[in-house]
């Protein structure tokens, strides 16, 4: 079923869990996701990011929005459609346009007090229709530090406590993204980051609306399991899945050549569902739909 992403997250913040929301990049990737989703009796959240895997093809985004919306009302589990990251207004807005029911306006990086600005106009948009809205607060960097965005290096800076009751009776906002040493893409080899539980709990204490992690891939299975227990309701994952789906599938092409390469497809989205239903498992929200 298609729902309101604010539904799933009240719901998963009341019982202690958090539910898996990962990049999707193709029409292949909806059906497996969701299938996924059915098969552990979980709610799933889809992120697509209209920023940059669909920057100017409308007619690509309408039709992977049209799948995606079409098996979400077919599915047994509640099912929310999500923009990742709006850059600024105006890309909130294309989504809404093409039916999202949620969006995440990203203005982290800029002064706080544009942050507060750019996403309450957001909110006021969307909530008029009926739209959820995701923000964030201080700013979750790349695990690489040597990756660029628009030509510009990424970085990371801590949500302060002392803004978040502020930002959100400001904003109105539905949901809110923390920085507390999570970091987006892979991280260096072997490492797993510290996670800030203290500044966690300050958060979760300070706020009842549903909190969320970007950049779960990497950040560790007890780091991302605890989470969901102290607020933590959305967990962001693109990098892990993806690589399970690779790895999968090049294991299979490996073990025989001609077949392989002939299912290759076929065992990277096998890989792709196992690694969600996997998370779904971490994250506590098997047998929550």
């Amino acid at each position: 079923m298609l729902v309101n992403m604010k539904d799933i997250l009240v719901k998963a913040r009341e019982g202690h869990y958090g539910v898996i929301a990962p990049t999707i990049r193709s029409a292949d990737e909806i059906k497996h996701a969701i299938e996924a989703a059915e098969h552990k009796n979980s709610p799933v959240i889809l992120n697509f990011n209209i920023t940059y895997d669909f920057v100017a093809e409308d007619a690509d985004l309408e039709l992977v929005m049209l799948v995606a919306r079409e098996r979400a009302m077919r599915s047994s589990v509640p099912v929310a459609l999500n923009v990742d990251h709006g850059k600024d207004f105006a890309t909130c807005m294309r989504g809404i346009h093409y039916g999202f029911g949620s969006v995440m306006i990203d203005a982290s990086a800029r002064p706080y007090e544009e942050n507060v600005a750019i996403t309450k106009q957001v909110v006021e948009a969307a909530h008029a229709i009926g739209i959820s809205v995701e923000a964030e607060l201080g700013c979750v960097g790349m695990g690489d530090p040597n990756f660029k965005i628009d030509g510009k290096y990424s970085h990371t800076t801590e949500t302060n406590p002392n803004d978040v009751a502020d930002f959100i009776e400001k904003t109105g906002v539905d949901c809110l993204a923390v920085s507390i040493g999570n970091a987006h893409g892979p991280y260096a080899k072997d490492i797993i980051p510290h996670i800030n539980f203290e500044l966690l709990d300050k958060i979760a204490e300070i706020t009842p609306i549903p909190l969320v992690l970007h950049g779960g891939s990497g950040t560790g299975d007890e780091n991302m399991a605890k989470a969901c227990t102290r607020g933590i309701c959305k967990i962001n994952v693109s990098t892990d899945i993806a690589k399970s789906g690779s790895e999968l599938a090049v294991e299979k092409l490996n073990e025989n050549p001609k077949k392989g390469r002939l299912d290759f497809h076929t065992n990277f989205h096998q890989g792709y569902r196992e690694k969600i239903e996997y998370y779904m498992d971490v994250f506590g929200s098997t047998n929550k739909a």
